[in-house]
């Protein structure tokens, strides 16, 4: 029921919106239309092969991320109009007409599984004679998905989320806007600002970001992330109990400490290094390396405290 709800919504929001045949995509429009392109195609490709394996329920599940997680969850959010005094604004002719056959595809794909509203938003969603059924429709065509838009899209995911989960725990409300850090720790740190910049629209966006900067730590920094090539940090001057964050700070950097022991003391097991896979091994030695990172970090934001 919830997720015949999260069609029969998403259809109703597209189809609500104003269009200008004049307005400009947004880079942000832009870049949604691609990731999902390639997003649609890789999950099809997994689709197709589980059929063809007789795996119902895989194929049924990837069907279900398809349209909850990357279609509602992530694109339309990224490519929703902007409000202004309260009214949607127009949404531009090149984003609304792609989407329309992004939606097609995916009632294609579930309509093995949910056949009466598929067809029911088919017939509504564009001009249809009766016998233009989607039960009779060609199967979508798979394409081949560009891996590395998909690769730097999971990257810029996971920090608008860790952005919202800050705002949530420091009771910072959605419509301040912040700044966001970058500071670069390894070797690929550049080659991820060059594919960051593909996502500066959509993370300003849906993250409320007043600028992104790609700097040395300054004052008044939270970290919110930290990858193998960046430390992402926010600015939120006047907005966080320093107080409460130090008494945080000080649980999390205990909490890391011990983490680090008790993958240092596996390590050093001499059993275990004779005996464990070498991929078992190098991925304790990256649980190393992230919790010396993160527990870098946070003695660095409890100097701040103090100084």
């Amino acid at each position: 029921r919830n997720f015949s709800n999260k069609i029969w919504n998403a259809f109703r929001l597209i189809k609500g919106w104003e269009i200008n045949a004049n307005a400009k995509q947004p880079e942000s429009s832009k870049i949604a239309i691609e990731w999902l392109e390639s997003k649609f195609n890789q999950q099809l490709e997994i689709i197709n092969d589980n059929y063809s394996k007789y795996r119902m329920s895989e194929a049924l599940m990837n069907s279900y991320k398809l349209v909850w997680d990357d279609f509602c969850a992530w694109y339309l959010e990224m490519i929703k109009p902007e409000f202004f005094d309260g009214k949607g604004l127009p949404i531009d002719k090149i984003t609304y007409d792609a989407t329309i056959l992004f939606f097609e595809k995916i009632l294609k794909v579930l309509h093995p599984w949910m056949p009466f509203i598929t067809e029911e938003i088919w017939h509504l969603i564009g001009e249809r004679n009766e016998s233009d059924c989607i039960i009779v429709a060609s199967w979508p065509e798979q394409i081949n998905a560009d891996e590395q838009l998909l690769m730097n899209s999971e990257k810029v995911f996971e920090l608008i989320t860790q952005i919202r989960n800050f705002r949530s725990s420091k009771q910072i409300s959605p419509k301040v806007g912040l700044k966001l850090f970058a500071k670069k720790h390894s070797k690929n740190g550049s080659q991820f600002e060059k594919h960051f910049a593909q996502f500066d629209g959509t993370l300003k966006k849906l993250a409320n970001l007043n600028e992104i900067i790609f700097a040395e730590k300054s004052d008044n920094l939270y970290s919110v992330l930290i990858t193998d090539a960046y430390e992402f940090s926010i600015q939120a001057e006047g907005a966080v109990d320093k107080d409460k964050e130090r008494e945080s700070l000080l649980k999390d950097l205990e909490y890391n400490k011990g983490f680090l022991k008790s993958v240092e003391s596996k390590l050093a097991n001499e059993k275990f290094v004779a005996n464990a896979k070498p991929e078992l091994i190098e991925n304790e030695k990256k649980k190393q390396a992230d919790a010396l990172a993160k527990i870098k970090a946070i003695e660095e934001q409890l100097l701040s405290f103090t100084s």
